[in-house]
């Protein structure tokens, strides 16, 4: 009955506000949404808290990889647990190695410039007296600072630097979280099977389940377990007797002398600039836009629930302060569709590797651990002062040949089962510049360059420039550098960044990419090139207000999807989406974020498609409440998929989620948290999205009959 009457409402509640949306036009909502932002910036007071901060921007960032190619393979749950684990044990500044102050890269609140100022300052004048010394330090602004406060502190403290053997086994943190999700609708996937008919079901039932048991001692030492069942998949039975369909584990330590580290289980690798080997969510073009380099840990544990993302066995760090050796190796399944050259079974190979780690049909079953993965490397890394020169080697090995599909697009593909790949990088830091490449190669000749460029022109102007060249038939199975598209191979581009902050309380930002593809790509029949472009201003006059308007303009070639005739021709398309952003703290407890967003697609001499999409969210946080609140109410309509739009949402504890919105409707979700004791926390979220324009919602065995998506996900977490 509850259900029903909330639905009634909100479904009043929409109806209503997109006959407002109609009778306006997109400039009465521009002028509307502007006067509001400065009928708030005339209320604004000077708080002490941040409204978003490194949080906001790491969500950002997360929502631009995601649109770029829908990849949600990043290790999400990583660059929580290294915000939690700094903000519980800040990094000494006075003691800090470089290798110590890497997360701050990872998590993209310093660069390596910023980096190496703090040292060198430190090493001409001594330790610092006080975190407000950071003032003094070279291409540190004071939004850097800001940023870097929570992780970090100023003492004469050296028990973090001599840390026992038995405080990291005794003293650290134990927490077991477990996790529940479900779509309320009946999925076709999930409906009896009409008689006589061969359709597929999936075997196993709706929920959605995630379990994860870890205990950690900083950054230093961690070991844990995590398990996942997807919806679909079964449970204890059937072809799931031992349970999670998936299963991660890992033993991680990290030192200060000549061991640096070392991880056995499940862990993630990071060489040069990714063009052999980089794990996590990698480097692309943001709003960041000088975020293009590789920083952070060579070695880290992995924690995510990605199936194929990651290392599975021994990996170790060695050496000393100017030179560092890196050895892994790796065996495990992995997912394939399977294909026979006869009707026997026999010279039997797959079609493709990976997948999206989904077992929920029989087929899906089928293709399960299939082929035999191992892996072998080593990376060294040779430090003349400034100037750091690297080298790299990976050889593969398959069970069975990966060969997929003849088509013309993918002729210069891998095939073949087993594949080794060497490559060199640089990285050289000289005051504001910093210089940093990777060139590799595989075992058949097929080529990669990638070099860039950082310089703090000045405290108020950072540049950032990236040149590379992929070559057509390079191939690199665990690649993940700088890219337009989701794979190194078949493209070449320049790309160039700048950040402008010309008062305290403005930043102007942005880049430009001109990229090609000198062969065929999917979907596109004959050599391409585009280019992109990203412009933001940003105004934040004191901690408690952010508002931020950004265009976006993609141009680049596919085929004609309206072509009748019988060979492929190419045009040109253009995607530009306009974006205004607020972030308010009206009061220490209470943060409003607005959002209201226009996308613009055409095709050729296509008609446009118009997208727009609002949402106002509410978050309420007070100090020392056990209970925490988050909600947001969301309006999109857009003509087509192509005008789609996508928008970071909150989620539970290591969850995220980065819907693309398109057709018409309403979406809103509510969060709560609450803490029943110290070491106790509850998360509860309800989501549900209502079309105006639909009777069906996806396709396939995931089809639902009506006009409604609802989700309801549950969480707990002990912490001892």
């Amino acid at each position: 009955m509850l259900h029903h009457t909330a639905f009634r409402f909100f479904s009043n509640f929409y109806h209503s506000c997109m006959m407002l949306l109609h009778n306006l036009q997109h400039h009465q909502l521009m002028i509307i949404l502007c006067l509001t932002c400065l009928l708030i910036q005339f209320k604004v007071q000077a708080q002490i808290t941040n409204p978003g901060g490194e949080e906001e921007k790491r969500e950002d960032y997360i929502e631009q990889l995601i649109e770029k190619d829908d990849n949600t393979g990043g290790d999400y749950e990583a660059i929580i647990d290294l915000d939690k684990n700094l903000r519980e044990r800040p990094i000494n500044l006075n003691t800090a190695t470089e290798e110590d102050l890497k997360p701050l890269h990872e998590l993209a609140l310093l660069t390596g410039i910023q980096i190496n100022a703090i040292i060198t300052y430190r090493e001409k004048l001594g330790k610092l007296i006080s975190i407000y010394e950071l003032q003094a330090v070279p291409y540190l602004d004071l939004a850097s600072i800001r940023m870097i406060i929570p992780y970090v502190s100023v003492g004469s403290d050296i028990s973090e630097v001599q840390v026992l053997p038995k405080d990291l086994l005794l003293k650290g943190e134990y927490t077991l979280l477990i996790r529940a999700q479900q779509l309320l609708e009946e999925q076709k996937g999930f409906t009896p099977v009409d008689s006589g008919s061969t359709a597929s079901r999936y075997l196993g039932s709706q929920l959605n389940l995630y379990t994860r048991f870890r205990y950690q001692y900083g950054t230093k030492f961690s070991y844990g377990i995590t398990g996942q069942k997807d919806a679909g998949e079964e449970f204890f039975k059937g072809s799931q007797k031992q349970g999670f369909d998936f299963y991660s584990f890992h033993l991680y330590y990290r030192g200060n002398n000549f061991l640096k580290a070392v991880a056995l289980g499940d862990y993630e690798l990071k060489f040069g600039q990714g063009l052999l080997v980089a794990s996590g969510f990698g480097v692309s073009k943001s709003s960041l836009v000088t975020s293009i380099k590789y920083g952070g840990r060579t070695l880290r544990p992995y924690t995510s629930v990605n199936e194929f993302n990651f290392f599975r066995g021994g990996a170790a760090v060695v050496g000393t302060e100017n030179i560092s050796l890196t050895a892994f190796a790796s065996s495990k399944k992995i997912d394939g569709n399977i294909g026979t050259v006869d009707t026997l079974g026999e010279d039997v190979f797959v079609t493709s590797i990976g997948g999206d780690g989904l077992h929920r049909t029989t087929s899906e079953v089928e293709n399960k651990n299939t082929v035999q993965q191992t892996v072998t490397g080593a990376n060294a890394d040779f430090r003349i002062r400034s100037l750091t020169l690297g080298a790299s080697a990976i050889y593969s090995k398959y069970s069975v040949p990966l060969i997929p599909s003849f088509q013309p697009y993918n002729q210069f593909k891998f095939r073949g089962d087993q594949l080794t790949n060497f490559g060199i990088h640089y990285d050289w830091q000289y005051r504001n510049f910093n210089l940093f490449g990777e060139g590799a190669i595989d075992d058949e000749g097929g080529k990669a360059l990638l070099a860039g460029m950082l310089i703090s022109i000045d405290p108020k102007v950072d540049l950032a420039v990236l040149y590379r060249n992929y070559g057509r038939d390079f191939h690199s199975l665990y690649a993940n550098s700088f890219a337009e598209s989701s794979t190194t191979d078949n493209e070449s581009g320049m790309y160039s960044g700048i950040i402008i902050r010309p008062s305290r309380a403005w930043t102007i930002s942005g880049y430009v990419d001109f990229f090609s593809k000198p062969w065929l790509d999917y979907g596109i029949d004959a050599p391409s090139d585009g280019v992109e472009l990203l412009t933001q201003v940003t105004y934040k006059p004191n901690r408690s207000l952010e508002i931020y308007a950004r265009w976006k303009n993609e141009s680049k070639q596919q085929n004609a999807t309206a072509n009748e005739e019988p060979l492929d021709y190419l045009v040109n398309t253009s995607k530009q989406n306009l974006r205004f952003n607020l972030s308010y703290k009206i009061s220490p407890a209470f943060l409003i974020k607005s959002r209201a967003e226009w996308v613009f697609y055409k095709e050729g001499e296509q008609d446009v498609q118009y997208g727009f999409l609002a949402y106002q969210d509410l978050v309420f946080r007070k100090l020392g409440s056990p209970l925490q609140l988050t909600g947001r109410i969301c309006l999109f309509d857009t003509d087509d998929y192509d005008a789609r739009i996508y928008a970071y949402e909150n989620d539970v504890l290591y969850a995220y989620s980065v819907p693309a919105f398109s057709d018409q409707g309403m979406r809103f979700y509510a969060i709560a948290r609450y803490t029943v004791t110290r070491g106790i926390d509850i998360w509860l979220r309800y989501a549900q999205t209502y079309y105006t324009t639909l009777n069906v919602i996806g396709s396939g065995l995931d089809e639902i009959n009506g006009n409604t998506k609802s989700e309801i996900k549950a969480e707990v977490r002990f912490k001892f």
